[in-house]
């Protein structure tokens, strides 16, 4: 079981200006199309409605292989200000329309997908990480809140250990370049995944970046803006066993 983790794919308005993104997303429908995608967020650029369309419609034809978050651009203007109504447009023309079994606004839960195929299972955890803040700085760092962490110390608890889990997330969990950038209660989050999950995945700097065995972690993976791009990770469950490797995302770097 293959899954490509993406991320700030930033969608705009004017069709011109998602080119880029548009590139990357049908390459991988052409070369990976066996392969599950993981986007950690940003998805739009500022939350518009016509983002929001633009987005839906290249996401479509990875129905019931894609799993997605928010981050602090779909629900903000210019990512700095948090907004309800586009919070909204993220579940009702994102995660109801592509099927994601739950929505990321009100009830501060995670969106838990369970994937099996050919005697593989896989648990995902999708995290809500934006804080709802008009102060430009607490919104780019972002938080999981009280909440969210009770519901996946609670999923964690109650799922088997040797069951492979993959959380992901936008905000960074950790200090990683931009302390405006990391999460609140980034340490109270790694406390509940010290040696309980096989992969976390995040984006938002816009940086790629992975660490083996960090904080009990086998690998925690920071996405690049994929637009653009050559290269992104791919994660491989095989049984138990979960391993990541660098695959291209571009023709210029396929051999092509």
């Amino acid at each position: 079981m293959k899954f490509i983790h993406l991320s700030d794919l930033h969608f705009h308005r004017h069709p011109g200006d998602n080119e880029a993104a548009l590139a990357v997303l049908n390459y991988v429908q052409e070369h990976y199309p066996d392969s599950r995608l993981i986007i950690t967020g940003d998805i739009t650029d500022d939350g518009h409605p016509e983002q929001y369309e633009n987005a839906y419609e290249a996401l479509k034809p990875f129905m019931g292989r894609i799993f997605i978050c928010p981050g602090n651009h779909d629900f903000g203007a210019a990512g700095n200000f948090y907004s309800a109504e586009r919070a909204r447009r993220f579940d009702e023309y994102l995660s109801l329309p592509l099927n994601q079994g739950g929505t990321f606004t009100g009830d501060q839960t995670p969106v838990v997908h369970l994937v099996r195929e050919k005697g593989t299972e896989v648990m995902l955890i999708a995290l809500d990480t934006n804080l709802e803040t008009e102060h430009p700085f607490d919104f780019a760092c972002g938080q999981v809140g009280k909440k969210q962490r009770a519901a996946l110390k609670t999923i964690l608890d109650t799922t088997p250990t040797e069951l492979p889990k993959i959380v992901f997330f936008h905000h960074h969990p950790f200090m990683h370049g931009n302390p405006f950038m990391e999460l609140l209660d980034a340490r109270a989050l790694m406390r509940i995944l010290y040696h309980r999950v096989d992969v976390v995945c995040f984006g938002h700097r816009h940086v790629s970046r992975m660490w083996h065995n960090l904080n009990g972690i086998p690998y925690v993976l920071a996405a690049d803006n994929a637009p653009g791009k050559d290269f992104a990770r791919e994660i491989t469950v095989v049984g138990i066993e979960v391993s990541v490797a660098d695959i291209p995302i571009s023709e210029l770097t396929s051999g092509a």
